[in-house]
């Protein structure tokens, strides 16, 4: 073989093997970016569970890191159908952390006193949370309106924590 030839095919296996090697490593820390960027929760499902008196949401974090909620906050608006002028919560929990890739069920017990939700009663919940690569403080806001019609079981809160 001539000088060329051997030239020419270690310069293309070379250009290949720095492509393989580049691309590879590329990749890598594509993911790894990718598996730190911060996903915002979702609430998925919001019920009022009238056994326990209480408003259940269910958070969803659709990120891969664990994200806290720090506040939350509540404005319960009544329907048509209430007497009541508002309710009153008997806890807020606070300081929840939500598992990457989960979902967390957060209950809202409403105090003895207050009357059960009826329909068209609206519930609007705040959540502030934090990313544990960040200080920032991120809101997600979620309306839910009382329909009144049997709904499914509602799931089980997985963290309880009193106010504090």
């Amino acid at each position: 073989m001539n000088r060329v030839t051997i030239f020419f095919v270690t310069s293309v296996i070379a250009i290949m093997l720095g492509w393989g090697i580049g691309s590879y490593i590329t990749y890598n820390n594509t993911i790894e970016a990718v598996g730190k960027i911060p996903g915002s929760p979702i609430v998925v499902r919001a019920v009022y569970d009238k056994p326990t008196h209480s408003v259940l949401f269910s958070v969803f974090n659709p990120g891969t890191l664990p994200l806290t909620v720090t506040k939350q906050s509540f404005i319960f608006k009544p329907g048509k159908e209430s007497s009541q002028k508002g309710y009153q919560v008997q806890n807020v929990p606070v300081n929840i952390p939500l598992v990457p890739l989960g979902i967390t069920t957060v209950a809202i017990k409403l105090k003895k006193d207050t009357q059960e939700l009826k329909t068209g009663d609206m519930v609007n919940i705040t959540l502030e949370y934090i990313h544990p690569l960040s200080a920032d403080k991120y809101y997600v806001k979620h309306g839910y309106e009382h329909t009144g019609k049997p709904q499914e079981t509602p799931p089980k809160p997985v963290k309880k924590e009193e106010s504090k």
